[in-house]
């Protein structure tokens, strides 16, 4: 598990922390800044930027002071699945939880402890495990790890609003083309075990191949495998590829995406007093436009540039 210290992820958090928490007619833009400082203690307001305050005691919507429950005191506990790239750290080497200091999500679940004004640790474990649910519920306040939001795992877990959008993009060597999907269809195709495309692919009539795709345990696996030709194309969130595209010093690219009008969503523990105070903050910086200022900070690549492949 890593412990952070209180970070400035973004230069107006006061500012966006209020916003999000605090009367529904006030918000200010905010622009992410990347870097660390020193975190909030005692009970003086703490300077996180310049300019920029944000007291211990947060308030909410009714003027009360935010009370987030968390399972230890001071910290805000999460759980993700590394790799992440461009979500928790930079690339699909970086799989200690003691190397990384950046990235969407990672960002996000610090604006989280902010709101609350708590310290964030968090921890890895499975995909696999985190969608099936198999996480102990007294282990964790939230979970960020890319998770899609299906019926089937809505099932097991409980989603927060959503804060991100995404469909399938399509990884390649540079210099593979992927015009259309009768191309994509002879193609040896890798994707992660648990993920939705795995799922498609498997399971989804109108997306048959024709090989079995491959199922890597994890993206480190799984990209590994594409460099060394054992796969032609890695099929996973567009969002993701471009950010491994953009690691890859120029070797790989997203050629393509299939839309599946997908989104993100963290989980909580089953019945978890934290919810709704969650999702009021994270439902603020979707809306104030603190997201979007991630994935441009984070994937340098706007996934809606990327062409769509029709289902055939």
């Amino acid at each position: 598990m890593r412990r952070t210290n209180k970070v400035v992820v973004l230069a107006a958090v006061g500012a966006l922390v209020l916003a999000a928490c605090g009367d529904d007619d006030e918000g200010d833009d905010t622009t992410p800044a990347g870097s660390d400082a020193p975190g909030t203690t005692g009970g003086a307001a703490t300077t996180m930027a310049p300019g920029t305050t944000m007291a211990p005691g947060t308030t909410g919507p009714d003027g009360a002071t935010m009370d987030c429950q968390p399972i230890e005191d001071g910290v805000l506990t999460v759980v993700t699945s590394l790799p992440g790239p461009n979500f928790w750290g930079s690339t699909a080497a970086e799989t200690d939880p003691d190397d990384i200091s950046s990235g969407i999500e990672y960002d996000l679940a610090n604006l989280v402890a902010e709101a609350c004004g708590l310290e964030m640790e968090f921890r890895n474990e499975s995909f696999d495990a985190i969608v099936a649910g198999q996480i102990a519920d007294d282990s964790y306040d939230i979970i960020f790890s890319q998770v899609t939001i299906t019926e089937e795992r809505d099932e097991v877990v409980d989603f927060s609003v959503p804060y991100f959008k995404a469909d399938q993009g399509l990884l390649v060597e540079v210099g593979t083309e992927i015009p259309d999907f009768e191309t994509l269809k002879g193609l040896n195709v890798g994707v992660q075990a648990g993920t939705t495309a795995e799922f498609y692919l498997l399971e989804v009539p109108e997306w048959a191949i024709d090989t079995e795709p491959q199922s890597f345990p994890d993206l480190i696996s799984a990209y590994q495998a594409l460099s060394a030709g054992q796969v032609d194309v890695i099929i996973i969130d567009t969002p993701i590829n471009l950010g491994q595209a953009a690691q890859s010093d120029g070797e790989l690219e997203v050629v393509g995406q299939i839309a599946t009008g997908e989104e993100y969503g963290a989980i909580y523990p089953e019945g978890s007093p934290r919810a709704a105070i969650f999702d009021e903050i994270i439902g603020g910086l979707v809306e104030d436009g603190t997201v979007n200022e991630l994935i441009a900070q984070y994937l340098g690549g706007d996934p809606s540039t990327v062409p769509f492949i029709e289902l055939g």
